[in-house]
C-alpha cells in the first residue's frame, strides 16, 4: 500500500472519529436537562431496637435498674448470641462504656440440664464454633448472667448480682 493511501485512510478514520465525538457532545448539550430533586439532608430516623427479653422478663429490667442505682452507666440492651448459649432469650448491655466486655443475660429453658451443671460447678458449657468452652456464670432461677472477669467493674457488678 502506498504512503498516500495510508494517509488518506488515516484521515478518513480520524474524521469519522471526530464526527462521532462531535455527535456525542451535541447530544449531551441538546438533551433536556432533568430537574434534579433538591438534596435535603435526611436525618436518619433512630430505630429503637426492642429486645423481646427486656419487655418480657422482670429479671432483665431488675438487673439493669440495680446497676444504674449503683452508679454504673448501662447502655440500651442489644441482641444477645442465643445460639452460643442455646438460650430462649437474652440481651447484652455495656457497662460504663466497655463495649468489648458486655454483661450477658440469658433465659434458659427451666428443664435445661445445664442448669444442674451450673448449680454444681458455677460454669456453663457454651458452644464457640466447633468446640465447647466452660464459662463462669451466675445462676438466678433459670437465668444465666455472664460477665468476663477482665471487666474493670467485675467485682462491683457481681456484688450487685449476688443481691438479686
Amino acid at each position: 500500500m502506498s504512503t498516500m493511501k495510508k494517509w488518506i485512510l488515516y484521515a478518513i478514520v480520524l474524521s469519522s472519529l471526530s464526527l462521532v465525538l462531535v455527535a456525542c457532545s451535541d447530544e449531551e448539550e441538546t438533551a433536556p436537562l432533568e430537574k434534579t430533586p433538591e438534596l435535603t439532608p435526611e436525618t436518619p430516623e433512630e430505630e429503637e431496637v426492642v429486645v423481646a427479653a427486656v419487655t418480657d422478663e422482670e429479671l432483665y429490667q431488675n438487673v439493669v435498674s440495680r446497676l444504674e442505682q449503683a452508679g454504673l452507666t448501662v447502655s440500651e440492651p442489644a441482641e444477645a448470641a442465643l445460639d452460643m448459649f442455646k438460650a430462649e432469650s437474652g440481651m447484652i448491655v455495656t457497662i460504663n462504656g466497655d463495649t468489648l466486655l458486655p454483661l450477658h443475660l440469658y433465659k434458659l429453658n427451666p428443664s435445661d440440664e445445664r442448669l444442674g451443671i451450673v448449680e454444681e460447678t458455677g460454669t456453663l458449657p457454651v458452644y464457640i464454633g466447633s468446640k465447647t468452652e466452660q464459662l463462669a456464670v451466675k445462676k438466678i432461677d433459670h437465668f444465666i448472667i455472664y460477665l468476663h472477669k477482665g471487666h474493670p467493674d467485675y467485682d462491683k457488678v457481681m456484688k450487685i448480682i449476688d443481691t438479686l
